[in-house]
C-alpha cells in the first residue's frame, strides 16, 4: 500500500489554534459512526474549540446527544430507505466562513465544496487521481489537500487528518453517546425478559439483500448461544415494516423465544442496549459498527463488502494494526469478522451475477463458522 501524500503546511507563530471547526460526513450511518474518532483527536488538542457536524438527513442525528459536539447542520435529506437525496433546505448560508478549519473526511465533490464555503484560515479535504481538472482545484483551493489512498479504512482518514495537523492518534475510539432518557428506555424494554440475567443481541438484517443471510440459521445460531452459555436473546431489526415482520415470524421459530425490539429503538438508545449486552451477532450494518464501538465481543458476518473500507473497527487496537483489513476471517480482541477467503471476495457486487441479489459468499456460509467464532470470544 502506498503512503498517504499530503502537501507540507507551513507553520508560524502566529498561527492560534482554531476556535470553531466543522467535520464535513455527508454518506450513510456507518461512515459518520466511523467519523466519530476525530472528535476526540480535535477536542484533545483544541479544547477551547467549538466543533460542528455536517451530514445527511437520517445518518448523524445521534450526534446530538453528544456533548463534545456543538450542532450538527443537516444537508439536503438523505432518504436512506430509497438510498437517494431529496431536496431540503438550503445549509450554504449556515456555514459559509463561519469556521476557522473545516474537514471533509471523504474525497467526493460535495463535501469538498462545503469545505470550501466554510474554511476561513484552513480547509482540509482528500482529492483523489480522477482527472487532471477534478484535482486541481482541489489541490489548488484547499489549504491542506491530502491525496486519497485506496484501500485504506473509513476509521483510519480520522489519523491521517490528524497526522497532518501533527496530532497524536495512535488509538481511534469510535463512540456514541446516549442520555438518561435513553437508559430508561432501554430498561423499560428488558424488563420484558422472563428472568433476569445476561443477554445478548441479534440484528439479522442489513439494507440491501445482497448483505442478508438466512433468518434460520440465525435462529440455529441463536438457540445454540442460549443452550450452551445461559445468555437471554434479544432481536432487533429497524422500524421498516418488512423486517418488523421477519423478526416475529423468526423468533416465533426459536425453542427459546427471544425478547424483540421491532425498531422502536433509536441510535443512541441501541448503543446503550448494546453496551450492557455480553455478545452481539449481526451482518454488513450501521447497527454492527454501533456493537464495535461498545467493546463487547461482536460477531460480524460480512459478504461482498469491501471490509478494508467498511470493516467493524476496535477500539482497542492500534489504528496502525487495522489500516489495511482486506478480505478473510479477521479476529482482534473484541471482534471476530467473518467473510469467505475466496478469489472473488470482496467483488462489492450487490449480489451474485446470474443469481439475482443473492450473495453466495453469505449464503454459503454454515452456522458452524459463527459459533466457532463465538466460542473464540466467549470462552475462558
Amino acid at each position: 500500500m502506498s503512503s498517504t501524500a499530503v502537501r507540507p503546511v507551513t507553520r508560524t507563530s502566529t498561527d492560534s489554534p482554531p476556535r470553531t471547526i466543522l467535520i464535513c460526513c455527508m454518506r450513510l450511518i456507518g461512515d459518520v459512526i466511523l467519523a466519530t474518532p476525530l472528535i476526540k483527536i480535535l477536542k484533545t488538542a483544541y479544547p477551547d474549540a467549538s466543533i460542528d457536524f455536517l451530514v445527511n438527513r437520517k445518518t448523524g442525528e445521534f450526534l446530538e446527544k453528544d456533548s463534545r459536539v456543538r450542532q450538527v447542520i443537516y444537508s439536503e435529506q438523505f432518504d436512506i430507505d430509497r438510498n437517494v437525496h431529496v431536496k431540503g433546505k438550503g445549509y450554504f448560508g449556515r456555514i459559509f466562513r463561519q469556521y476557522d478549519m473545516a474537514i471533509n473526511l471523504n474525497y467526493a465533490d460535495r463535501g469538498n465544496i462545503a469545505v470550501l464555503l466554510a474554511g476561513k484560515r484552513r480547509r482540509i479535504g482528500f482529492w483523489a487521481d480522477d482527472g487532471l481538472v477534478k484535482s486541481f482545484w482541489k489541490r489548488l483551493l484547499l489549504t491542506d489537500p491530502i491525496r486519497y489512498v485506496p484501500d485504506e479504512h473509513i476509521a483510519y482518514r480520522c489519523k491521517v487528518v490528524a497526522d497532518m495537523l501533527g496530532l497524536n492518534a495512535e488509538l481511534l475510539e469510535c463512540k456514541v453517546f446516549w442520555d438518561e432518557a435513553d437508559e430508561s428506555k432501554v430498561a423499560e424494554v428488558l424488563a420484558g425478559l422472563k428472568s433476569s440475567g445476561s443477554y445478548f443481541v441479534v440484528h439479522p438484517f442489513a439494507r440491501g439483500q445482497y448483505k442478508l443471510w438466512p433468518l434460520e440459521r440465525f435462529v440455529e445460531v441463536s438457540d445454540t448461544i442460549v443452550e450452551q452459555y445461559g445468555l437471554h436473546p434479544v432481536w432487533t431489526s429497524s422500524p421498516l415494516p418488512a423486517e418488523i415482520e421477519q423478526l416475529k415470524v423468526a423468533a416465533l421459530s426459536c425453542r427459546h423465544r427471544p425478547l424483540i425490539v421491532p425498531g422502536t429503538f433509536t441510535l443512541n438508545q441501541m448503543t446503550c442496549l448494546l453496551t450492557g449486552a455480553s455478545l452481539y451477532v449481526g451482518l454488513d450494518t450501521a447497527i454492527t459498527h454501533l456493537a464495535a464501538t461498545t467493546g463487547i465481543p461482536v460477531v460480524a458476518l460480512y459478504g461482498p463488502t469491501p471490509a478494508v473500507y467498511w470493516g467493524p473497527w476496535d477500539n482497542s487496537v492500534p489504528a496502525e494494526s487495522q489500516r489495511a483489513i482486506f478480505k478473510g476471517n479477521r479476529p482482534s480482541r473484541n471482534i471476530v469478522m467473518l467473510q469467505k477467503e475466496w478469489e472473488c471476495v470482496p467483488c462489492g457486487w450487490e449480489g451474485c451475477p446470474g443469481r439475482g441479489p443473492e450473495s453466495r459468499c453469505l449464503s454459503e456460509m454454515e452456522t458452524h463458522e459463527i459459533l466457532h467464532a463465538v466460542d473464540a470470544l466467549l470462552q475462558p
